[in-house]
C-alpha cells in the first residue's frame, strides 16, 4: 500500500505519546495566577492543562472560583467553551459601545451554570463568569486559537459590572 497524505498524517499523530491530567488533582499554578491576578476578583485557582498534556492547537485551562470570585469583564478574540466541573456559577454577557478605551456596557444575558453544563461563548462577546455568593465554581475552558494558529488574545476591562468599562489590556 502506498502511503497517502491521510495515512501519513495519521501515523504522525499516532506516534505521539499521549498525556493525561486529572483536574480533580490539579495543584494551583502560582506563576500563571501571578501573571493573570489583575484580571480576577476574589479567590481563584488557575491551571494551564494544555501545557501539561501537549495540546498545540487551542488552550485548555482549569479555573476554580471560591464564593463570589469572578473574572473581570473581558472578551476573547477566538471562541471559548466552558465545561462546568463543580459548583454553581454565573455567566453574564454584555452588549457594548466602544469609545476609545471606554465602553458603555449593558447586560444582554445571564446564565446560571451548574456542574455538567457546557456553554459556548462566541469570539468578541463581552462577558464575565465566576462563582455565586457562598458557592464554589469550577470549569475547564477551551479557548480557540486565532486563524494564525496562535492563542487568541483576551481583552480585559475594569468595570462596575453594570454600565461602564475601561480597557486595561
Amino acid at each position: 500500500m502506498v502511503p497517502t497524505k491521510e495515512t501519513a498524517n495519521y501515523n504522525a499523530i499516532s506516534n505521539q505519546k499521549m498525556k493525561k491530567e486529572n483536574f480533580n488533582k490539579i495543584k494551583p499554578d502560582k506563576s500563571l495566577l501571578a501573571s493573570k491576578r489583575k484580571y480576577f476578583l476574589g479567590n481563584v485557582i488557575l491551571h494551564d492543562i494544555s501545557k501539561n498534556i501537549g495540546v498545540t492547537d487551542h488552550k485548555v485551562y482549569y479555573a476554580a472560583f471560591k464564593s463570589g470570585a469572578r473574572t473581570k469583564v473581558h472578551y476573547h478574540e477566538g471562541g471559548q467553551t466552558l465545561v462546568v466541573t463543580q459548583g454553581t456559577g454565573i455567566l453574564v454577557l454584555f452588549k457594548g459601545s466602544i469609545q476609545g478605551k471606554n465602553v458603555r456596557i449593558k447586560q444582554d444575558d445571564k446564565l446560571v451554570l451548574k456542574t455538567g453544563d457546557t456553554v459556548y461563548i462566541p469570539k468578541n462577546t463581552l462577558h464575565w463568569h465566576g462563582a455565586i455568593a457562598n458557592k464554589s465554581f469550577g470549569h475547564v475552558a477551551f479557548n480557540t486559537f486565532s486563524s494564525k494558529r496562535r492563542e487568541a488574545r483576551t481583552i480585559w476591562y475594569d468595570s462596575d459590572f453594570k454600565t461602564n468599562a475601561i480597557k486595561i489590556s
